[in-house]
């Protein structure tokens, strides 16, 4: 890589943790590296108590933003230029966001779409499996929208069954991933190929640390793979050829 062009980079995380964490493992695992010297210069700032986005978004919740701004800026003191955040629903908040800070900051939800129309071009209608803030926000919508692709959303019935394997007791935040999270995930998905979906869109960044894309009869479009391998080109890093997830 070249020293001339190589940003240092930059996560916001702990929206939630192990997502955090795998975002991280996609960018090594994307990195085309023959040794520890190739690999970017990553800076992680992991905030568990930024509060819940969809709380704030539909029940009138704590506002994250004034904690993400303080992350934000602890990463731009550390010297990241370009900061990806691992949160889907946290997409909502971009706008205000980049007004209150100088940092470059990525939209994974973008450059899913993006993706999705130069790799998936057969895929004019897909599937959305996310939290109730992201769906209400039409984050998806609109990005797949500009792309001339139609986004099927869940029945009510399905929607409360994707909450439940994200925020439940025994949920993928609580660190439970196989078993009920997976079951009630592979139900919703399978309920979206039902009413025409070509593909799956795991629209929460805790979603394939359940849903297996080898477990779909379409393919699963995985935000955080697209976006690790995203933050890898905008920063100057080599990019393996084909994609880990």
């Amino acid at each position: 890589m070249s020293k001339k062009t190589v940003r240092i980079a930059g996560i916001l995380g702990g929206m939630g943790p192990e997502a955090t964490a795998r975002f991280f493992e996609l960018v090594v695992k994307n990195t085309d590296a023959a040794c520890d010297q190739d690999h970017l210069k990553i800076i992680v700032c992991n905030w568990p108590q930024i509060p819940d986005r969809t709380g704030a978004i539909l029940y009138g919740g704590e506002n994250p933003v004034p904690l993400m701004i303080e992350g934000l800026k602890i990463l731009e003191r550390a010297g990241a230029e370009l900061v990806a955040i691992p949160c889907m629903t946290a997409h909502h908040f971009l706008p205000e966001l980049r007004k209150r800070t100088r940092l470059r900051l990525l939209d994974l939800v973008a450059a899913t779409a993006s993706w999705t129309e130069s790799n998936l071009p057969e895929a004019r209608t897909v599937g959305l499996l996310a939290t109730e803030g992201t769906v209400a926000t039409g984050l998806f919508q609109k990005a797949f929208r500009r792309r001339t692709m139609k986004i099927i959303l869940p029945t009510p019935k399905s929607q409360k069954k994707i909450m439940e394997a994200i925020y439940g007791k025994r949920g993928i935040k609580a660190g439970f991933g196989p078993g009920r999270p997976a079951r009630l995930l592979r139900e919703s998905a399978q309920e979206l190929v039902e009413a025409g979906a070509r593909a799956i869109i795991a629209g929460c960044t805790e979603i394939p640390l359940a849903l297996k894309p080898e477990r779909l009869p379409v393919p699963l479009i995985d935000p955080m793979t697209i976006g690790a391998r995203e933050l890898i080109r905008q920063a100057g890093g080599r990019l393996r050829k084909i994609p880990v997830s």
